[in-house]
């Protein structure tokens, strides 16, 4: 099976996974959060949690491109040329893509840009970037810069996968935590900007690059790298669980945005380490 054949079957691990998973996908689609970003202000909040997503949609990337492509030397032909094109053009996409002003730049820097065209505070995450530089573990760097329980459970999971995973499971994390989903909730986060008219062409300009990439290209081949690497049962079954835990855990990211907006009003996150 190569990468450019035609989407699954029904009875394929990637369609399983997608069926196991439906419950919770729908929940998250659903969830309150894209109807509440109605302010600015609201939406600094969800920023400034949603940007360590941002990094460790990252961490997972390379994991995959550190398995299925050669990045040693001497270096030596990948195992699956296909699945190595594949992950090869997602980085070039998601670490230097088209900035929108005839240049090119990672996505996560261009969200931080997008951050600071609102006014929302950056300090939090270039605070942890700093200290993983620094060598500090990526759980006490999280403690040390006061990052939200909900944040550290999520980075805490996708770092996990990220190191300790099988290619398989991080796939499926990859797929159906990120690239299969991004596109509908982006959708959902557009349309209430634009119910809200709210003007951020900053944001909005990187929502359309992952809507176009993500739905038009990429989540469709991660759902084919899915059914090369779940090549049994039992790594579909072990898959299945991380995508749950990976949607699981998504949901109380956005949970963690709704609780900080309703404790501390229309204030950004306070809790930035000083």
């Amino acid at each position: 099976m190569t990468i450019s054949e035609n989407p699954a079957s029904a009875d394929s691990p990637s369609s399983r996974i997608l069926g196991a998973t439906l419950d919770l996908r729908t929940q998250l689609l659903q969830h309150s959060i894209y109807d509440q970003i109605s302010t600015v202000n609201w939406l600094k909040v969800f920023m400034q949690h949603h940007v360590f997503a941002v990094m460790d949609f990252m961490w997972l990337l390379k994991r995959l491109q550190h398995d299925l492509c050669c990045n040693t030397v001497p270096w030596l032909p990948p195992a699956n040329s296909d699945l190595a094109r594949f992950v090869n053009e997602i980085v070039l996409g998601e670490e230097t893509d088209e900035d929108g002003r005839q240049g090119y730049c990672s996505h996560f820097e261009m969200y931080l840009q997008a951050m600071s065209d609102i006014g929302a505070s950056t300090d939090q995450i270039q605070q942890f970037v700093q200290k993983l530089r620094a060598g500090a573990p990526v759980l006490d760097a999280l403690q040390d810069v006061g990052a939200p329980e909900s944040v550290r459970d999520f980075v805490e999971f996708n770092y996990r996968v990220a190191k300790e995973s099988t290619a398989a499971e991080v796939a499926a994390v990859f797929c159906f935590g990120r690239e299969d989903i991004i596109p509908d909730m982006f959708a959902r986060l557009l349309k209430s900007f634009s119910a809200s008219d709210m003007k951020v062409p900053r944001l909005a300009y990187y929502i359309q690059r992952h809507i176009e990439l993500d739905g038009d290209h990429h989540g469709p081949l991660t759902h084919r790298m899915v059914n090369i690497l779940c090549d049994s049962d039992q790594t579909t079954k072990q898959a299945m669980a991380k995508a749950r835990a990976a949607i699981e855990l998504r949901i109380r990211l956005w949970d963690g945005v709704l609780q900080e907006i309703h404790t501390v009003g229309n204030s950004p996150i306070s809790t930035v380490a000083q």
